[in-house]
């Protein structure tokens, strides 16, 4: 790849991954925020739970319909449009006096989310060369696990003791405040962006596409994919919606196993586990709000930094392999918090043992399915139906992830305070997780998108 080549796949990558930052820092703000949010507001479990889950029905419903604009107004467009929606939101957030207008704020802050979460991995899918297609995409995973890292680590700087009576106090609105550095990157980045060259072509825009291609990938190779593209396009043209294509086997399969994973993938409890583990430490012994969230940027800090090992095996190691691997080692490590949450007596070693059992938890989670769910929901859907299934996809994903965010605190309050429940459900879910990758994910690196689209209608 020549030079001037690199530095636009950097600019590719860099820019839009920008929006996994964005996600990530929408993901671990609210942890060190609700504590004192329950605090100011007066919640109750169910109140507490709902809004955590909140910014993710919010992103529901923008999968719905972020398929779809990404087709109609493209994918750099998108990317940008999320960029002002969640700096909007950020503000909104900020002046909220109540907790109705704090949860509409979260679910509009969700909606910014959740186009960022179909357009980018799309984008990054469809713009940059196949043989570092498995790095550009997990690097979305990278810069949505340092957003986390840095929103977790920067709720500590607004957490103080009041000197009159000694309690602990937190600027909740300041740590939101600071999610506007993140979500204005995105908003300005997106006009820097190139369009998506399959998305071109889709558009009969085909010299902006061979263009855009030679950029990236070179002349000779842009015209050898040109034509790649476009025969498989005249191919599935005429094969019907996105409903119909359920009775197409070629489509059907890959669908299957994407939504599979896409569910599944939230059933782990990543998401629940990053926004609640200050309340959940706390609650399980840990001490003061304060070392609940330095318990927090450990674990964000560890997610981040095996990330950065994820993307550089990215395309060095099969990718079905490690999901394999890294969802049965979840599983093992989530069944056996499981047993000592009930085993074990309430107590300060309880708080360290969840504690280091989210260590081991979110190492094997970022080395494995963490990092991969994007690049394999983006690779296994074919390109007829791609933007279309990832939406459905990232929908069912989003949906799981709102529902078990929004349990969490019930349940637990059912069980006495007790977490066991959560997690053994999220540990058989993963265990299911496991033997779906083993027995039905193909392999996929190094093959371009219309070889593995290919290999599911031999």
């Amino acid at each position: 790849m020549k030079e001037a080549n690199k530095l636009k796949v950097f600019m590719i990558i860099f820019f839009s991954a920008m929006g996994g930052m964005l996600y990530g820092y929408d993901i671990g703000i609210i942890g060190g925020a609700l504590p004192f949010i329950k605090s100011e507001l007066g919640m109750t479990a169910a109140q507490e739970s709902f809004l955590g889950g909140s910014v993710l029905f919010g992103g529901a419903f923008a999968i719905l319909i972020g398929g779809i604009l990404a087709d109609i107004f493209g994918r750099k467009n998108m990317i940008t449009a999320s960029g002002l929606i969640f700096t909007i939101s950020v503000f909104m957030i900020y002046f909220a006096e109540s907790y109705d207008f704090l949860l509409f704020s979260r679910l509009v802050q969700g909606v910014a989310v959740g186009f960022i979460s179909i357009t980018v991995p799309l984008y990054l899918t469809e713009s940059v060369p196949s043989m570092i297609r498995g790095l550009a995409v997990t690097c979305f995973q990278l810069f949505l696990t340092a957003g986390i890292l840095i929103s977790v680590a920067v709720s500590l700087l607004f957490i103080s003791n009041d000197p009159v009576t000694g309690l602990e106090t937190g600027d909740w609105r300041n740590m939101f405040l600071t999610a506007l550095i993140p979500g204005l990157f995105v908003f300005i980045g997106g006009f820097l962006l190139i369009k998506s060259p399959r998305w071109l072509i889709m558009k009969n825009r085909e010299q902006e596409a061979e263009k855009i291609l030679s950029e990236t990938i070179g002349v000779d190779a842009a015209k050898q994919q040109m034509q790649e593209v476009k025969a498989l396009i005249e191919k599935t043209k005429n094969e019907g919606s996105l409903l119909s294509s359920l009775t197409k086997r070629h489509y059907l399969m890959p669908m299957l196993i994407v939504f599979s994973v896409a569910i599944l993938a939230q059933m782990t409890g990543i998401n629940s586990i990053l926004q609640y583990a200050p309340t959940m430490l706390k609650e399980t012994g840990l001490g003061s709000v304060y070392a609940a969230v330095v318990g927090g940027v450990a674990i964000t800090g560890l997610n981040f930094v095996t990330t950065i090992i994820a993307v550089v095996i990215a395309d060095k190691i099969e990718r079905k392999f490690v999901i394999t691997f890294g969802t049965l080692m979840v599983s093992i490590v989530l069944l056996t918090l499981a047993i000592l949450m009930y085993a074990m007596p309430d107590t300060s070693a309880k708080g360290m043992v969840l504690l280091i059992g989210f260590i081991l938890y979110i190492f094997f989670f970022a080395i494995g399915p963490g990092a991969y769910i994007w690049v394999i929901m983006s690779e296994l859907l074919p390109t007829n139906i791609r933007s279309k299934g990832l939406a459905v996809a990232l929908f069912l994903n989003s949906m799981a992830s709102a529902i078990l965010a929004s349990s969490v605190m019930p349940v637990t309050q059912h069980f006495n305070g007790n977490y066991g429940v959560i997690l053994g459900i999220c540990g058989v879910c993963t265990l299911v997780y496991s033997f779906i990758a083993f027995k039905f994910v193909p392999k996929t690196n190094g093959r371009t998108l219309e070889e593995i689209e290919q290999g599911f209608i031999k």
